[in-house]
């Protein structure tokens, strides 16, 4: 859903917090993380909610349409000062597989230099995942860029071997970015504070 904090709030929200939704005529406890959208389509992972601008929040919850009003607030319980309203919102889609990715560094070190060619180690853990990573680009803490080339036989499980634009340094650190889907937690609570007892 499209969500942004409500400009009355004090504190902003952190991504992992429970929070409890209130979406049409159900009330509900559910764990939001917190998204931006790129201008390549990714849905980039938030720890919070941006000040004045809207995010994208993905929680685990009942089907309900699309453009139906969010309403979320923090804590139900005691008369607690200040204003309660924590954020306001509107349903964009349902989908049950999440699209939430988070960046990822990968470090390795150089154990051998040839030319401009060299084994890197401790990248990696098994020969698949280098084989899975074939053609990524890597750079060198100094700015030398370079490209994951094939899987060693010998040595340490996961080094590979790698060429470089320039010859690098034993002391240079390699690493490679990447982008690791994050995990919405499944948690609903349903609250039934207001339903009457009688049915």
């Amino acid at each position: 859903c499209r969500f942004k904090k409500h400009r009355w709030h004090k504190k902003i929200l952190k991504c992992n917090d429970p929070l409890v939704f209130s979406i049409g005529w159900r009330r509900f406890q559910s764990i939001p993380v917190f998204s931006t959208e790129d201008q390549n389509g990714r849905y980039r992972y938030l720890k919070y909610t941006p000040e004045h601008m809207h995010c994208q929040a993905t929680f685990y919850g009942p089907q309900v349409p699309p453009n139906t009003g969010i309403l979320a607030i923090q804590r139900l319980t005691g008369n607690l000062p200040g204003f309660r309203i924590s954020a306001t919102g509107v349903v964009l889609e349902l989908d049950a597989s999440s699209k939430v990715v988070k960046k990822l560094k990968l470090v390795g070190t150089p154990t051998k230099i040839y030319k401009n060619t060299a084994f890197i180690s401790g990248m990696f853990n098994s020969d698949l995942e280098v084989s899975r990573f074939e053609g990524a680009s890597i750079r060198t803490v100094s700015g030398i860029r370079g490209q994951v080339k094939k899987a060693l036989r010998e040595g340490q499980p996961g080094s590979f071997r790698a060429t470089f634009e320039d010859k690098i340094l034993l002391s240079d650190i390699v690493f490679c970015r990447t982008w690791v889907p994050v995990e919405i937690k499944k948690y609903y609570n349903p609250v039934t504070s207001l339903l009457s007892k009688d049915g």
